[in-house]
């Protein structure tokens, strides 16, 4: 019996599949992260370069105006 479990132990035997799985899981893990922080930063970016014309119109298809509302504002424009 000691001596299966030291064989099956010592060379990675039934836990062996594990340290494997995870030094297989751990660049993908780095990867997807790189590639998340990337979106984000990217998405971050551009949401400042709207244009005062973009932001109208997002706001009117929000429904936080009413069209005579944005008529109004679009002229002040």
């Amino acid at each position: 019996m000691w001596e299966w479990c030291f064989n099956n132990f010592s060379r990675g035997g039934i836990f062996g599949w594990m340290g494997g799985g995870l030094m297989m899981l751990f660049p993908i893990l780095i990867i997807v992260l790189i590639f998340y922080l990337f979106e984000k930063r990217e998405k971050h970016s551009t949401t400042g370069t709207d244009t005062p014309l973009e932001i109208l119109k997002k706001r009117y298809a929000r429904g936080e105006i009413t069209k005579e509302e944005f008529d109004e504002i679009k002229k002040d424009l």
